[in-house]
């Protein structure tokens, strides 16, 4: 279905009135733009001597272990999302956090995604999540493509 002049002049003009989007879309204005802009991510890879850490996740979207991470909010920078994610998600501080690579979701459940990999470390254990040194069965589709990925990294000790 194509927009014709005044729909489309509507529209741009409801999204200017957005006048916080680093907080946060609102729900049906997230729904409808996912399916049409390809979304950005921070996910965390936190290995320990027990594994990968994983976390649960049962929503609209998802059902099964995931990666830790979050969508990058308008004018939010990596560093700044890495340390929401890990503070909010899993109530911990990061010693330190390195890009491994990307990952581009086109067909992901929630829509396209085009996530940054992070391999994160910290002392700290986390409040949420438990450890695995082979990927679970029912880890979330999306991040059995991460897993894999993480699998040719040998030197994290991933099976």
């Amino acid at each position: 279905m194509a927009l014709n002049k005044k729909e489309i002049e509507r529209l741009s003009f409801l999204l200017k009135k957005i006048d916080s989007p680093n907080k946060g879309l609102p729900q049906p204005v997230f729904d409808a733009l996912v399916n049409i802009v390809p979304f950005v991510a921070c996910e965390l890879v936190i290995v320990s001597k027990e594994g990968i850490l994983l976390t649960w996740r049962d929503d609209k979207w998802f059902k099964g272990w995931h990666f830790p991470g979050g969508l990058l909010r308008f004018r939010e920078s990596f560093e700044d999302r890495i340390k929401k994610v890990a503070d909010k998600e899993l109530g911990i501080k990061l010693n330190k956090h390195k890009f491994l690579f990307t990952i581009n979701y086109i067909k992901g459940s929630r829509g396209h995604c085009i996530s940054f990999i992070f391999l994160c470390s910290t002392s700290m254990a986390p409040v949420d999540g438990k450890f695995f040194r082979k990927m679970p069965k029912d880890i979330i589709k999306e991040h059995r493509e991460l897993w894999y990925k993480l699998q040719k990294i040998k030197k994290y000790g991933i099976k």
